[in-house]
Formats: structure tokens, C-alpha cells, sequence
């Protein structure tokens, strides 16, 4: 449903405005009309509200464009904290087992449940890398879809495309992995490659810009779990539809391995041999970047998406923030999945991008630090997922995407420094409010056009079934671990010895 054709003024809200590569807080009246911020006035300055115009009253309250959260998996939800603190190829034994054979009704509720979560956190733009064993489905993908246009959140929808069975994405050799678990593991027909995108670019042509905030993308698992020839396939797609081709690049060393298996040579190499590489590519975590990479990704316009939690959790690795900064290569946030997190905050992450890397430069003049996480977490997400000129600011001519901050809460008083404190102080306990194109989604810190306590009722229910149902697929993946544990220590071995 559009926004309302009628006016709606914030009164005299202090406002985080963009002033060059950072923020100003400046008290503003903020003019909402047909979705879009209208104008922006200085108390005192020009004409007030019209008769019929909507006044809200703002005094008491700091505001932010709303966050962009630039990669998460929405079927995770349901699975929040079931996963253990392993290695990545480790940790996807056990979330796959806790995605198996999804019902229409768990995967629309875990997509509320993150979308809910975000809203709550101050996010209104998401991009949902979605995964659908075995292929992507048509209606689930539209479940999905309905999902967050029924909760109100801006969304870009990736559906995730693989093509190699899972036992030949890692660098598993005989000895990993012997009989019976090679036969058993990761074995099963895979959906061929044109109908993989056939299928995604169909959901693209229903739902690409349908309401002014749902998009359809393409996402490729990682290059390792694709072929080429379905990596040239949705190329050509985000080509012909201009849409995003975001993938997974490079999140663990046994993932570096693999490209050099493949290919003989690093993955962004063969990225940009495949001319895969645009402005329109997405590249998630980037931590296991070769010598010249990072030159590759700025020559070519693509983005970095850091998504610096997951990446502790799993122990992936440090990204190279300030080096990919440094290089002018443009950066997007994300919290990846609810398990792998274990949460949906991008205040939170912001958080861990301004201090993490601190550790990494010597000079303090290149820690990433706070202004710059805020400017990651709005305009950077917004560019990243093409929406620069659609949100990521409070500024005339972008969508009313906002989030109003009671000030009189423990992270914001006294208020001094309104972008340390929202970065380094805030948890979302402050969200009261939030907009996404001019509508309100969020009021009282809570949402406005569904009931939360019946999803959580429900999402508590389904989670604990799943957890019981699936307990010999849970099983069976424990039991693969050990071949994973000895390719690891492969790994190691090699590494020690260059």
C-alpha cells in the first residue's frame, strides 16, 4: 500500500544531517509528503504546517536516516542460537541441518522475525541473502516477499544460486572424507544452472520496485559453489536487469584453497576474468584478499560488505578495513545470520566496525572509528545495494527512511556527541519510532502494522519442533565434522611450511 498523499511534519527534531564524509546534529523540522522528505527547515525559518497537515512533536528526540543492513539470511531466524562457535565449514553443518525441508509457514515467519527485529534496532533497509535447499522456489521466494512488504521494512531480496554439490566446494581430499560420508554428503541432484536464474529472474520481473521498497537480486552462493557457467548466467542477469550480483568471496582460508584448486589462481582474479566485477557486484566479507585484489575491486567499482560479528564468531578472520577504505573501495554493513551472529543489530555491528580494527593500524589517524561506522551503516549500505539515491540520509528528494531515538534514555544523556554515542553507546533501546518511505512502521517501540507477540508465539513454537524433527539430521552432521577437522589441519600444515 503507498504512504499517504498527505503531509506529515517532525517538529523540531535533532537531526543527524550529512555534512561532507560525516554528520551534523542540527535541530530541524523535517517535511514529509508522498513518501519522500520534502524539504528540511530551520525552527524559526519559513512557513509552519498547513490546516490538515500531520504535526508530530520531535523535541524529545535524536534522528537518524534509518540503517542499512547489507547482508543477512532470513531463514537463520528460526534457528537463533542452536548453532556452537566453530569454524565456518564446521558451523554450516549444523545450520544447514536447521534449514532442512522449510514450510511455507517457517519460512514467512522467520522473515517477520528478523524483519521485526531490525525495525526495533533502527534498520529499515535490508538485503536478505536467501537460501532454499535445493534450488530457489518460486513461492517461497513470494512468501518472503509478502513477509516484508506486510511488516513495512525496504528490502532487497538476493535468492541464493549453487551449482556444485557441497562435498566439492571445500578442499577435501580422499583422506578427509571417506566412504561412507563422500557418498552421503552433499550428493544430491542440483537444479541445472538456466533454470536456477530462470527462476530468480521471474521473482525479479514480479517484485523488482513493487510497493517502492521491495527489489529483486541475484546471489550467488560464492564462486566456489557455482560453476562458471552459472556465474556467467547471472552475470548476464544483473547485466540485462541491472539488479545486484552479491555473493559470499573469500570468508576462510580453506575457501582461498578451494579457488586456487579451481581455478589456479585467487577468486577475485577469476571474477574479474569472468567480467563479473562491476558496481553492481557485492562482495560479502573479502577477508582472505590476495596481493593485488584490493587494486581489482577498486578499479572495478564493487562494493565490500563487512560483516565484522559473524566474522568473529566463526573465527574467519579480519577484514582489512581500513586497507579496503584506503583504496576508495566502497563498504556496506552487515550482520549476517541470526546463528551466525547470533543477531539482526546493525547498531551493534557499527559498533564492532568503528573499534575492531584498531588493532590492525599502527597510525590512530586510520582507525575507522565512529563517524565513519555511521556513514558505513547508512549512506555506504544504501550505495552498496544501489539505493543511494533512494535512502541513506536525511536529505530533500530521499525516502522518509528514518528512526527517532528518545533522548532521554540511559545511552543518550547527557548527549554530547550524538554519533559516538548512537555507535558506541546505543543498543536499540532507544528506538521509538521509525519510518520507512514516509510510513510508520514503528511507534511506542512497537510495530505498527502486525502483532509482534503473536509471531514471537509462533516462532517459538516452530523453532522448538524444527529442533526435535530434525534431531537425526543434526546427527548425521556431527558426525561429518571429524572429515572437515582433518582438512583444517591439512591447511595448516601447508600454510606453516610457505
Amino acid at each position: 500500500m503507498a504512504p499517504a498523499a498527505s503531509t506529515t511534519w517532525l517538529m523540531n527534531g535533532l537531526c543527524l544531517l550529512p555534512e561532507g564524509e560525516g554528520h551534523k546534529a542540527a535541530p530541524r523540522h523535517i517535511v514529509i509528503r508522498e513518501g519522500r522528505i520534502d524539504a528540511i527547515v530551520a525552527p524559526g525559518a519559513g512557513e509552519g504546517p498547513s490546516p490538515g497537515d500531520e504535526v508530530i512533536r520531535a523535541d524529545e528526540f535524536l534522528i537518524l536516516p534509518g540503517l542499512v543492513n547489507a547482508h543477512t539470511h532470513s531463514p537463520d531466524n528460526l534457528i537463533r542460537g542452536s548453532t556452537p562457535n566453530l569454524p565456518l565449514e564446521l558451523w554450516s553443518l549444523h545450520s544447514a541441518a536447521g534449514r532442512e525441508a522449510r514450510s511455507t509457514r517457517e519460512i514467512r515467519i522467520a522473515a517477520l522475525l528478523g524483519a521485526i527485529e531490525m525495525l526495533h534496532t533502527g534498520t529499515t533497509t535490508v538485503l536478505d541473502h536467501i537460501r532454499f535447499s535445493p534450488a530457489p522456489d518460486p513461492v517461497h521466494l513470494d512468501v518472503v516477499a509478502e513477509a516484508y512488504r506486510e511488516v513495512g521494512i525496504r528490502a532487497v531480496i538476493a535468492p541464493i544460486v549453487a551449482d556444485r554439490p557441497v562435498i566439492e566446494t571445500m578442499p577435501l581430499d580422499a583422506a578427509d572424507l571417506p566412504e561412507p560420508e563422500a557418498n552421503a554428503y552433499g550428493q544430491g541432484t542440483m537444479m541445472p544452472a538456466g533454470e536456477q536464474v530462470g527462476l530468480v529472474e521471474d521473482f525479479i520481473s514480479r517484485w523488482h520496485g513493487r510497493d517502492d521498497r521491495i527489489y529483486g537480486a541475484i546471489g550467488p552462493s560464492g564462486p566456489q559453489r557455482c560453476t562458471d557457467a552459472l556465474l556467467e548466467l547471472a552475470g548476464d542477469l544483473s547485466r540485462r536487469r541491472d539488479v545486484l550480483f552479491h555473493t559470499h568471496v573469500l570468508e576462510t582460508r580453506a575457501q582461498r584453497e578451494m579457488g586456487h584448486r579451481l581455478y589456479g589462481c585467487g577468486i577475485i582474479r577469476h571474477l574479474k576474468e569472468l567480467q563479473l566485477l562491476s558496481s553492481r557486484a557485492n562482495l560479502v566479507h573479502a577477508i582472505w584478499l590476495e596481493e593485488n585484489d584490493l587494486d581489482t575491486i577498486a578499479e572495478s567499482g564493487a562494493a565490500v560488505v563487512h560483516n565484522p560479528v559473524s566474522n568473529a564468531k566463526l573465527g574467519s578472520g579480519l577484514c582489512r578495513l581500513p586497507e579496503l577504505l584506503g583504496k576508495g573501495i566502497r563498504i556496506a554493513l552487515g550482520t549476517d545470520s541470526a546463528c551466525c551472529n547470533d543477531s539482526n543489530n546493525l547498531l551493534e555491528t557499527a559498533k564492532w566496525a568503528a573499534l575492531l580494527h584498531n588493532v590492525e593500524s599502527s597510525k590512530h589517524q586510520d582507525w575507522v572509528g565512529p563517524e565513519r561506522a555511521l556513514v558505513l551503516a547508512t549512506r555506504g549500505g544504501a550505495g552498496a545495494l544501489g539505493l543511494g539515491q533512494t535512502t541513506g540520509a536525511i536529505a530533500t528528494g530521499l525516502a522518509a527512511d528514518l528512526t527517532l531515538f528518545r533522548r532521554q534514555s540511559p545511552s543518550l544523556v547527557p548527549l554530547l556527541d550524538p554519533v559516538r554515542q548512537i555507535v558506541q553507546c546505543e543498543s536499540g533501546a532507544a528506538v521509538d519510532t521509525v519510518f520507512v518511505n514516509g510510513r510508520i512502521v514503528l511507534r511506542g517501540g512497537r510495530c505498527t502494522l502486525l502483532d509482534e507477540a503473536e509471531v514471537w508465539r509462533e516462532a517459538q513454537d516452530l523453532a522448538e519442533r524444527r529442533l526435535s524433527r530434525n534431531a537425526e539430521v543434526y546427527a548425521s552432521a556431527a558426525r561429518l565434522s571429524s572429515a572437515i577437522e582433518r582438512m583444517y589441519a591439512r591447511i595448516d600444515r601447508q600454510a606453516g611450511t610457505r
